[in-house]
């Protein structure tokens, strides 16, 4: 049983340890985009890029230009 659970956990952080691979700056292409393609969306476009870096595990920021 301790060797399924050892597999089981070595698994599970296999999958965390390449579920972002792209570091912080992933998110960024995304909310360019969305401003470019939505006008007056600031807000909404805001919020996808904070919920992608959350989702990412990245702190917080605001992008470059904002």
């Amino acid at each position: 049983m301790t060797a399924v659970a050892v597999g089981v956990f070595g698994f599970a952080a296999s999958l965390t340890a390449f579920a972002a691979p792209w570091g912080c700056d992933h998110c960024l292409p995304g909310y360019y985009a969305c401003r470019t393609n939505t006008p007056d969306a600031q807000p909404s476009c805001l919020e996808q890029f904070w919920q992608c870096e959350q989702d990412g595990g990245c702190p917080i920021s605001l992008p470059p230009d904002f």
